[in-house]
């Protein structure tokens, strides 16, 4: 059985992971491809074009406001979904309200986490079954959507502001109820440190990008202390 355990976790480092990346990879080239057919439809076909000062200002624009997230956002689901989780999310999307959750679920359920062979391929199997239920989900709201915002209440309407809240919010429970010393131990520090970034002009934009990054230095140096 040993033996048996230790040629599984083999094949997973050596070649299942591996081929995960491979595929990744191409994935996300492809899915580049496709973010450009608009374009080339409008401007290569139809002839809607602009000048050259038009473009640089809204790409200008759309990464200043966009930057931080692009940052941030991989590396602060990356713990939760893993390397094909990612890939699978950023394809999707809706990585923080549908992807995030469902790991956190599955995982939770298992009692594992995603670097393990079991937590990774558990949580692969739940991502990709979400994107078919965000599929059914969206192509019954596309054509029901009017009407069904017709007969729910404004009370009803009204909630749905909460729904991103109420996620993370069981998140974060899941997260302390599996291990509530280690939750404390890092979300103590990344909280003192947000505070303390918001209060710093200037830097106020980056603040969630600073703490991630604090934080993983601060769990590198315990790692290391850890280990001595």
């Amino acid at each position: 059985m040993d033996n048996k355990k230790i040629d599984m976790e083999k094949d997973y480092q050596e070649n299942f992971l591996p081929g995960i990346h491979r595929w990744g990879r191409f994935s996300m080239i492809f899915a580049l491809f496709l973010s450009f057919l608009p374009i080339g439809y409008m401007y290569l076909i139809k002839g809607w074009r602009a000048d050259f000062a038009s473009y640089s200002s809204v790409i200008i624009a759309i990464s200043s406001f966009g930057i931080g997230m692009w940052l941030t956002e991989p590396m602060s689901y990356f713990p939760i979904l893993g390397s094909a989780g990612t890939y699978m999310s950023y394809f999707s999307g809706n990585v923080s309200n549908m992807r995030a959750p469902v790991a956190l679920s599955v995982q939770s359920a298992l009692d594992t986490e995603v670097q393990t062979p079991k937590g990774n391929i558990a949580t692969i199997v739940a991502i990709g079954i979400s994107v078919f239920v965000n599929l059914a989900i969206l192509i019954t709201i596309i054509m029901l959507g009017q009407k069904l915002l017709e007969i729910f209440p404004p009370a009803v309407l009204g909630s749905f502001r909460y729904l991103i809240p109420a996620l993370y919010g069981g998140s974060i429970v899941m997260r302390f109820k599996n291990n509530p010393k280690l939750a404390l131990k890092y979300s103590i520090p990344a909280v003192i440190l947000y505070f303390i970034v918001r209060q710093i002009p200037g830097v106020s934009t980056f603040a969630l990008a600073i703490v991630i990054a604090g934080t993983i230095l601060y769990g590198y140096v315990d790692h290391k202390i850890k280990n001595k």
